[in-house]
């Protein structure tokens, strides 16, 4: 098949890691083109035989975006076309409705539906009706669709990035709590770092290390002065490579308020890191984590028992190499191989069906 893949830009986060490891996977045997409605600037490593075309559209303009999206419909001429994300849904949608063109689209959710803005809860429910496929993380988030899609959906958790493989842990454990993803409201570090201040007392030997970047980082800096923990929490930025940063810390922590598929808790339970997450909408950190066996599970922004979580993962030695062993077991389940050839028969079987 032609496959034009859609998505608004490539640099960090969990959607675009899960785009680039489909183009680089289906890419070996159909032809695939990425269009990124901004630049061409990706922070993932894309095979040369996936053809990038950049849209440089400005201020994400929905006029300028169809515009370029017209021009690959009817250009390139594609099987079928997979975009990623609801705001560039909502933009290949509208594309094909204006083009009247039967090309089958396939649309794939990464957030949980229930914080999307009023403006895009009604287009979705005008829109995602147009769609000849559809994608989730969860059945929770395919249930809130229920009632809206006219297609067949289906659930396919994200696939590992291959990178992440066990075999980089040396058995040499540093008394460090990490953790990944962006400095921005709905990961909630304020959490994490108000429940390491409580531990910080007690477990004078560990630090906290957050990696990622984000609008709070001024913000979380102020907290951090506040608790007199400067030598104790640090805001490590953006890494390349950030598995050679982690592989050897005691635990991870992800406080997040709302998620899709975090797909950095299963990169750092691929590690084999003990791993804490919140059971948090739309149920992705609790496919990956079966509670208390590979990980733990704590209520959404509940410091107490973040508090409690990380002080047994610090206190028995036992139960922490346990949740280790038990995590590293995502790498078969969550192959990238295995969930690659999944997105590629559902859209073999959305293209031969329209």
């Amino acid at each position: 098949m032609k496959i034009l893949m859609v998505i608004t830009g490539m640099r960090s986060g969990g959607a675009e890691r899960v785009m680039a490891t489909l183009c680089n996977v289906l890419s070996k045997s159909n032809e695939v083109r990425l269009f990124i409605l901004k630049d061409s600037s990706t922070d993932y490593k894309l095979e040369e035989r996936v053809e990038v075309v950049a849209g440089n559209v400005q201020n994400q303009s929905v006029f300028q975006s169809i515009k370029a999206l017209k021009k690959q419909f009817i250009e390139w001429n594609p099987d079928v076309i997979l975009s990623f994300m609801t705001k560039t849904n909502i933009v290949v949608l509208l594309t094909k409705i204006m083009q009247k063109s039967n090309k089958p689209v396939v649309i794939a959710e990464r957030a949980n539906p229930y914080n999307a803005k009023l403006p895009y809860k009604i287009l979705r429910r005008f829109l995602y009706s147009k769609a000849n496929g559809c994608v989730f993380q969860t059945k929770q988030a395919q249930a809130y669709y229920e009632n809206i899609l006219k297609c067949e959906s289906v659930v396919i958790r994200n696939p590992l990035n291959s990178e992440f493989s066990v075999e980089q842990v040396n058995g040499i454990v540093e008394k460090r709590v990490v953790s990944v993803g962006r400095l921005s409201v709905e990961k909630n570090h304020k959490l994490l770092i108000d429940a390491f201040s409580r531990i910080a007392r007690v477990h004078k030997e560990y630090t906290l290390e957050i990696y990622g970047d984000g609008p709070l980082r001024e913000k979380l800096e102020k907290q951090i002065k506040e608790l007199h923990l400067e030598n104790r929490v640090f805001l490590m930025g953006r890494k390349e490579n950030i598995q050679k940063h982690i592989c050897d810390a005691e635990m991870f922590v992800l406080p997040s308020n709302s998620e899709g598929m975090p797909n950095a808790l299963l990169e750092a339970m691929a590690l084999g890191l003990a791993c804490i997450a919140t059971d948090c909408p739309i149920g992705g950190s609790a496919v990956i984590i079966d509670n208390k066996k590979n990980g733990l599970l704590i209520p959404v922004n509940d410091e107490d028992a973040l508090v409690e979580a990380m002080e047994r993962i610090m206190n028995d030695s036992v139960y922490r190499n346990l949740l280790r062993s038990e995590a590293r077991k995502v790498v078969e389940l969550f192959e990238e191989g295995k969930i690659c050839e999944e997105w590629d028969e559902y859209l073999k079987k959305v293209y031969d069906t329209v």
